[in-house]
């Protein structure tokens, strides 16, 4: 990691306050409909820390999404109108899979669902069905989450897949840019270690 760690501090970077998980006393949760009578929609308690975030794009081809767990790629869509469902599945989904191919050289690819979300001060998350950045630190996928979406989604082929290699893959991009409110960070894998991470739940 020496040397990449001397370009990355090279890089341009801003200091911004990211939310991370304060020290839990319950199991962290957030109801994605309306919670039960007296609970709250979340227990989650953010812990704000500064950190430095870098732009990575002078170096962009030395990442690995192996490696760091995250990779950028540059590519040109032909969708015209990205709030238009249709054209996102017809038109959008179809470049996302030769993309990842291309990106990973994946055999197969499948894309199961897309999610839009735009920031709009004031307004709750899902509120109309829009959906809002998140703004805290987090992992969408553990080991068990990860496999476990494999069997929902493609249950008569889970278990033979399984047997090889199988990953889920975000794929974000910005729909106007440059984007300069919400923008989206990410992290080393290798920095985190599992001691720091904890378990949450999303019931609904």
């Amino acid at each position: 990691m020496g040397l990449q760690n001397e370009k990355i501090a090279a890089l341009s970077f801003v200091t911004a306050e990211l939310n991370y998980l304060a020290p839990p006393l319950d199991r962290p949760r957030t109801y994605t409909f309306e919670p039960p009578s007296g609970e709250p929609r979340s227990n989650i308690v953010p812990e704000p820390h500064s950190v430095p975030i870098h732009d990575l794009r002078p170096i962009s081809e030395t990442v690995s999404l192996d490696r760091e767990g995250f990779a950028l790629v540059r590519q040109k869509s032909s969708v015209k109108d990205f709030y238009d469902e249709d054209e996102i599945k017809d038109v959008y989904y179809p470049e996302t899979e030769q993309l990842i191919k291309a990106v990973t050289g994946a055999d197969r690819v499948f894309v199961f669902d897309h999610t839009i979300r735009k920031r709009v001060e004031g307004a709750a998350d899902r509120d109309g069905g829009l959906r809002q950045p998140v703004a805290r630190v987090h992992v969408d996928h553990t080991e068990t989450s990860g496999p476990q979406r494999v069997r929902d989604l493609i249950p008569d082929e889970a278990e033979e897949l399984l047997k090889g290699r199988v990953q889920i893959i975000n794929l974000w991009r910005p729909i106007r840019g440059p984007l300069l409110d919400s923008p989206l960070a990410v992290c080393d894998a290798r920095t985190v270690r599992p001691n720091e991470l904890v378990a949450s739940s999303c019931p609904g």
